[in-house]
């Protein structure tokens, strides 16, 4: 069995930031498994992708406040981020920055990287 340092987890990141009764959840989950040594690649799905936004005031982007600590997960373990491509055309039409660099894949790659993980998350 391969140590946690070895061992590669993908988080399917899929609902929308702003509708969780605990709005950190999928974010504690993230920081959990970096705790743990995991190699993470991160897959946000259509509008989940907001909870990278980079906004001054979250409450105008209607997300609770906490989310800016995305950008804590690079320090903690190796990570990768992904999105679809048409949601980060979104964000450059709209002028949302986001807080960590996130690489565009198409649903078809996305389930081909996350088939190589060794173990799934959806949250």
């Amino acid at each position: 069995m391969p140590t946690p340092s070895t061992l590669r987890l993908a988080l399917i990141v899929r609902g929308h930031p702003w509708s969780q009764r605990a709005a950190r959840a999928d974010l504690d989950l993230a920081l959990a498994a970096a705790a743990m040594n995991y190699t993470l690649d991160v897959y946000f799905l259509g509008t989940a992708l907001m909870q990278l936004a980079e906004v001054r005031d979250g409450k105008s982007a209607m997300l609770p406040a906490g989310y800016r600590a995305w950008a804590a997960l690079p320090d903690l373990a190796e990570v990768t981020v992904f999105a679809e491509p048409e949601w980060l055309r979104r964000c450059d039409r709209a002028a949302i920055q986001l807080i960590l660099p996130v690489q565009p894949l198409n649903a078809e790659a996305m389930q081909s990287g996350w088939r190589r993980c060794d173990h799934i998350l959806v949250i």
